[in-house]
């Protein structure tokens, strides 16, 4: 999602094909996933994963996915 915005505001003609039209990230309940509009920022995902199951985000690897694909990488 971030490279597509990048690539577009360079003057790319960017398209996105997908298997469906929302971001789904896991959930304690498989047949229940957080769903997300494509095109919601990384950050407001991260925050509300957080707000939601601070103990299941916060200590999987899925907090660090965030921080990588948000450019937020700490050295």
């Amino acid at each position: 999602m971030e490279a597509h915005s990048l690539l577009k505001k360079q003057g790319f003609n960017v398209s996105s094909y997908g298997t469906g039209v929302h971001v789904k990230l896991p959930k304690p309940s498989l047949r229940e996933p957080n769903i997300y509009e494509f095109g919601t920022l990384y950050k407001h995902m991260f925050n509300d994963l957080s707000y939601k199951d601070p103990d299941l985000y916060l200590l999987s690897s899925i907090s660090r996915f965030f921080l990588f694909a948000s450019g937020e990488k700490k050295h």
